[in-house]
């Protein structure tokens, strides 16, 4: 529930998309913006964010629900804090998952590695991400050298899950990790592939 949400608004922002897949099909993507990238142009936000977006993929859910008006204000409080707390970027993750069975195993790291390398190339000098504490691995960003640049209540993972979530913003400064002279790491996903795609969808196929 939801997730259907969160993939159209996230591949409507995006034009990177990074797919790991195995014999049983898909086990991990990335979506991400890159300003300056080569490969596709940079979708335009929409006005509202990803609010529209959940607003119709949880609406038939929750209009059974007496929880709606708080519902509401939890996307637009959610998005609002977004908006207001993010640096301002020429690069960002809008949807990373790995699937749970496949963890561990640097299916992650590759696919946070093409981005970067790409995100890189193309020019960018900041790159952002936003995540949660409840249900997320956000220590994998600090691990790669992310930065905490601001936490609040996240309302839309707290109304769903009935426990207090904070929302958590990172970034990443390229031109920082050049002049230290990071290289990115050259992790191999086992089982399976990467493949990479661009696109610059208007929703969710």
């Amino acid at each position: 529930m939801g997730m259907q949400g969160y993939m159209e608004y996230s591949l409507s922002a995006s034009n990177w998309a990074d797919i790991a897949y195995s014999p049983e099909g898909v086990i991990g993507f990335l979506f991400g913006r890159i300003d300056k990238y080569s490969g596709g142009p940079v979708p335009k936000k929409a006005p509202l964010g990803e609010v529209p977006t959940l607003f119709r993929s949880f609406l038939e859910y929750e209009r059974r629900s007496p929880r709606i008006l708080a519902f509401i204000w939890s996307i637009f409080v959610t998005e609002l804090k977004q908006r207001l707390n993010t640096p301002k970027s020429d690069a960002s993750v809008e949807m990373f998952i790995v699937d749970s069975r496949y963890r561990g195993r640097g299916i992650g790291n590759e696919l946070m590695d093409r981005f970067l390398k790409a995100a890189k190339d193309a020019g960018s000098s900041l790159v952002t991400v936003y995540t949660e504490d409840l249900m997320s691995n956000w220590r994998f960003y600090e691990n790669r050298g992310f930065r905490r640049v601001a936490t609040f209540r996240d309302n839309i993972t707290s109304h769903y899950s009935g426990s207090e979530a904070r929302g958590i913003i990172f970034a990443l400064d390229l031109r920082e990790r050049t002049r230290n002279g990071s290289a990115d790491n050259k992790g191999k996903i086992n089982p399976g592939k990467t493949k990479g795609e661009t696109r610059s969808p208007p929703g969710c196929a």
